[in-house]
């Protein structure tokens, strides 16, 4: 982990150097529909500079949200300022202290492919009340032609939306070449990888694949579930 932490220490580094822009997330509005109406307590695992954290303190009542990075963390801080109901928190999920049953969401985004999936989704769903959400959003490996060729779409698709954000197909080769550096060797599932950690450990999950590299699972904790 201490690797993960130093990379995204450089990225949230060279990301404030070029002025914190980015074509931000096409799937946040899709991910706050999946959310309960208005949330009391959700837990952030993997906030990054807070931007989705953001959003969910504009609908929650009180946000946690968790980093690895040091510098992340400065920036989420730094970019929430004056809202009172966010705490952010530095440190390793997996070593972290959560209260059990203690939110009634749980959110992930590009997130989970760094952590041990079985230890973190237990962790995950025991922090959730019975009747919480879990949402995970993370990036998904290609699993054969088809999917191939949904990725060669998405290129396109990617620079496109990026542009109209701001103002440029791309983002700066030094950012890209960090984030490329950090990408060059993480552990992605494909879709029947996804499918199955959902058969094993969130049955009746809600599996989505989108088009730009990513997935959703939506889980709910029933009352009575066995963690």
């Amino acid at each position: 982990m201490r690797q993960v932490r130093e990379e995204f220490d450089r990225i949230a580094l060279l990301t404030e150097r070029e002025g914190g822009r980015g074509a931000g997330d096409i799937y946040y509005d899709h991910l706050l529909r999946l959310l309960p109406p208005r949330p009391e307590n959700v837990l952030e695992v993997g906030c990054g500079a807070g931007a989705f954290t953001r959003l969910l303190a504009s609908r929650a009542r009180s946000v946690t949200a968790l980093d690895l990075s040091p510098e992340m963390i400065r920036l989420a801080r730094l970019q929430s300022a004056g809202r009172d109901n966010v705490e952010h928190v530095l440190g390793d999920f997996m070593q972290l202290s959560v209260p059990a049953e203690g939110f009634d969401c749980v959110v992930s985004i590009a997130t989970l492919h760094h952590l041990p999936l079985a230890p973190a989704l237990l962790k995950m769903k025991g922090a959730l009340k019975p009747g919480g959400v879990l949402v995970i959003n993370d990036l998904v490996a290609d699993g054969g032609l088809a999917d191939s060729c949904l990725s060669a779409l998405a290129w396109p698709v990617s620079a496109a939306q990026r542009f109209l954000k701001t103002g440029r197909p791309r983002m700066p080769r030094e950012v890209r070449e960090a984030w490329a550096e950090h990408g060059r060797n993480e552990p992605y599932l494909t879709m029947a990888g996804v499918r199955e950690m959902c058969r094993e450990h969130l049955p009746s999950a809600r599996v989505k694949r989108h088009l730009l590299w990513r997935y959703t699972v939506v889980w709910r904790k029933h009352a009575g579930v066995a963690e």
